[in-house]
């Protein structure tokens, strides 16, 4: 099992946003692979914050914007319920996404989620919930996600929600 951080409930952190540790390198996946000139990025603070941030359009056939990270070594998630983080956000619905592989062709198996833009939420996606998806359509002909193998984590804002993004998240635990 890959090492992974953990946190005061003792529950080990998939994804860590503290930037002096070793946070997750980030890359952008907008919808530039088919014309649109959405943007977004990721980026992680000393005090433990990730802010995923940047802006939707719809020029050009576009309408959502991501970033994907690959996970240092598969995780074998299969002893845990699903995912918990903090976040806040800005009103738009965001989506998490996991892999059983680093390739970005490959089905990625997401969970929606909405945080409240005044407070931090405490958010729990349970692995339960995550439908596979194949450039933002489900599909229903595939396996389930393999826990014992996470091996990429993905966050999105899609759905054509048009304008600038700002989500604010604390580390994404395991529960």
């Amino acid at each position: 099992m890959n090492e992974t951080r953990s946190t005061s409930h003792g529950n080990p952190a998939l994804v860590t946003f503290n930037s002096q540790g070793k946070p997750l390198q980030w890359n952008s996946l907008g919808d530039q692979v088919m014309g649109g000139q959405s943007d977004g990025k990721l980026v992680s603070s000393a005090e433990g914050v990730g802010l995923f941030q940047g802006t939707v359009r719809l020029d050009n056939g576009g309408g959502f914007a991501s970033v994907k990270a690959d996970l240092p070594a598969p995780v074998d998630a299969s002893k845990w319920t699903g995912i918990e983080l903090l976040a806040q956000g800005d009103g738009k619905t965001y989506k998490i996404g996991l892999r059983n592989s680093t390739d970005r062709r490959n089905i990625v198996y997401q969970h929606a989620f909405t945080p409240d833009t005044q407070d931090w939420s405490r958010i729990r996606l349970p692995f339960s919930d995550f439908i596979p998806t194949w450039r933002g359509k489900t599909v229903t002909d595939v396996d389930p996600l393999d826990l014992k193998h996470l091996a990429s984590v993905s966050l999105f804002v899609s759905g054509r929600q048009v304008g600038e993004f700002q989500l604010k998240m604390q580390d994404w635990v395991l529960f």
